[in-house]
């Protein structure tokens, strides 16, 4: 398939399904969707803090004049009759075409000081359930031919981040799932034959592509909170990364600019730097 433009207007209309996508990261990236005038499905647990959230968008929205909205569903990922109410709101909205895997949690501390619950719930929460996401997402998105699956993750994959274990090592399995599910969507089921290797050329009817952010400390009220505890952003950056390049951490509205290109132009199976952690 020769290369052609992404045209915007492809994604107006359309619907997406944001994990966690009312504060913080999920929240930029849900504005930047609705700069689309997609149809949006925030898919988090705490309905009490969300819906004033999801409410000011929509008013705001209508005031613009935009196709942009907003529904809210109220569930845990790790839930399967939860993700499929999501999958089936995102459906009721408009043809379903973008999955962001948002939501994610972390037990820190020494490994021998975590309770098992801890471990578990980290695992669950950022490997597991956003893996079932983009199961059940790939099979929608295979029969329009078109979908978009962007895959929150952190630059921990690239350095030991001390008392993370859980977290650090959902991450790398985070960003290893993508690249693997990058090379399955677009691929005839048709093709696998059982044996663990490669089957089947590229189908170049599928525009369904897989990605990874690599995202570095992002000024989210937790982070902000610790930085708030040095003397500078370049002190707590060296605190956590001695291989930071940068100094400081990035600002929330920075994310737009990576989410617009992941969404229209990066290349399926790429992971995507927003860091200054050097390799």
């Amino acid at each position: 398939m020769s290369y052609q433009p992404f045209d915007p207007n492809k994604l107006k209309g359309k619907s997406a399904i944001v994990t966690g996508g009312y504060r913080g990261i999920g929240l930029q990236v849900t504005k930047t969707l609705m700069n689309y005038g997609m149809k949006i499905v925030i898919f988090c647990r705490n309905q009490t803090d969300a819906l004033p959230v999801v409410e000011s968008l929509n008013e705001t929205s209508m005031k613009n004049r935009s196709d942009a909205e907003l529904v809210l569903i109220s569930g845990d990922v790790n839930d399967q009759n939860s993700r499929q109410s999501a999958i089936s709101a995102a459906e009721n909205l408009g043809q379903y075409s973008v999955l962001v895997n948002n939501a994610g949690t972390g037990a820190f501390g020494a490994l021998e000081s975590l309770e098992d619950r801890e471990i578990y719930d980290t695992l669950n929460t950022n490997i597991v359930s956003p893996m079932q996401l983009i199961a059940a997402s790939s099979r929608v998105f295979r029969t329009h031919g078109f979908g978009r699956i962007i895959n929150i993750g952190s630059d921990v994959v690239s350095y030991n981040l001390a008392n993370a274990a859980p977290y650090v090592c959902s991450k790398i399995a985070l960003q290893k799932i993508t690249e693997l599910t990058a090379y399955e969507v677009t691929r005839d089921l048709s093709d696998f034959n059982g044996a663990m290797v490669a089957s089947g050329p590229v189908n170049s009817d599928l525009d369904i592509r897989v990605n990874f952010l690599r995202l570095g400390a992002t000024a989210t009220e937790m982070i902000q909170s610790s930085v708030d505890q040095f003397e500078s952003e370049a002190d707590y950056m060296d605190m956590i990364n001695p291989k930071d390049t940068i100094g400081r951490v990035f600002r929330l509205e920075e994310i737009n600019g990576v989410i617009k290109y992941m969404l229209e132009v990066a290349n399926n199976g790429q992971v995507i730097p927003l860091s200054g952690a050097a390799n």
